[in-house]
């Protein structure tokens, strides 16, 4: 009888402690659910997540460059095709300078030939002229020469009438009338000569007139062709 109370009496204790013992676990497991993880265990945790990272993943972007050589290179592509185009324009303008010059000198070329050209022509009215002069000179010289003949037949005529020569007086009368006729005739010629001189002289000093305006203009032209070419060489020399 008493045997069986003590064993009784030790399994109860038993259970007891055993439900204490169960509470008393159950109590802390819910603990440390609801209390936060230490620093020790976060730390760990990084650790474990960055070892964990495969080691070929992206890194962060590096920091943008400083923009000034960009902005240099740029600056220095605008400043060289600005110095292309100033070099263009330099050399458009020294081929304009340069035709303008060989289209002034190519009408003082032009005009010199005109000049020489009237020049001549003016040379040659003179001579023209001297020869018409010359032939008309040469015209009364003959008309002369038949005026003296008709005066020494009108001598003879006169001697005739005294019977003192052995032409008759008509025929006297015509040759002094047909040496008239020629001497008139020679003069006739000598002042158509003449007059032929004078238009020559009048051509003469035409042409001389066009040679001087002609040379005028030549050596205008040639001034202007050489003010070109010295603007063109200063603008070379200059450069762009």
């Amino acid at each position: 009888m008493g045997s069986q109370e003590d064993s009784s009496l030790k399994r109860k204790e038993f259970q007891k402690r055993t439900d204490e013992d169960i509470d008393s676990f159950l109590s802390k497991k819910d603990f440390q659910k609801s209390a936060p993880p230490s620093s020790s265990s976060t730390a760990s945790a990084s650790s474990t997540q960055r070892s964990s990272t495969p080691s070929n993943a992206p890194s962060d972007p590096p920091p943008p460059e400083k923009s000034q050589p960009a902005e240099e290179d740029h600056e220095g592509a605008i400043t060289a095709a600005r110095n292309s185009r100033a070099e263009r324009e330099a050399y458009h303008d020294v081929a304009i300078l340069r035709k303008k010059a060989h289209a002034y000198s190519h009408k003082a070329a032009k005009f010199f030939r005109k000049h020489k050209s009237a020049e001549a022509a003016a040379h040659k009215c003179v001579a023209k002229a001297v020869a018409y002069r010359e032939k008309a000179t040469a015209r009364r010289e003959k008309s002369k020469d038949f005026l003296d003949k008709a005066k020494s037949y009108e001598e003879e005529l006169t001697e005739a009438a005294h019977g003192t020569t052995e032409l008759s007086p008509e025929s006297l009368r015509t040759r002094v009338a047909t040496m008239e006729r020629k001497a008139a005739k020679e003069e006739e010629i000598a002042r158509r000569n003449e007059s032929k001189a004078a238009s020559q002289t009048e051509k003469a000093a035409k042409y001389r007139s066009k040679s001087a305006k002609f040379l005028e203009q030549n050596k205008l032209d040639e001034m202007e062709a050489k003010r070109f070419s010295k603007r063109a060489d200063n603008l070379e020399k200059a450069g762009p």
